[in-house]
């Protein structure tokens, strides 16, 4: 089904900008098309964030633990 909406030229000319060689109303659907996968995407890239920063934390805990033994050892 294809139904015609008014849009602003600037919004067409921003959907042109990231829909590479599309024009006009091909790349509005062409962006609306891939707009969830890119949302997945991001979503997909915030948890590795997140489990990135979770990695780094037990890393900085082990470290510190290292340290530490490495101080008593150096104490002996």
């Amino acid at each position: 089904m294809r139904c015609a909406i008014d849009l602003e030229s600037h919004l067409v000319k921003t959907a042109e900008l990231y829909a590479p060689g599309r024009k006009g109303a091909d790349a509005v659907s062409w962006l609306l098309e891939d707009y969830p996968r890119l949302v997945r995407e991001i979503r997909e890239l915030r948890k590795r964030v997140d489990q990135l920063d979770q990695e780094g934390a037990e890393l900085d805990s082990i470290l510190e633990e290292l340290r530490q033994i490495a101080d008593r050892i150096h104490q002996l």
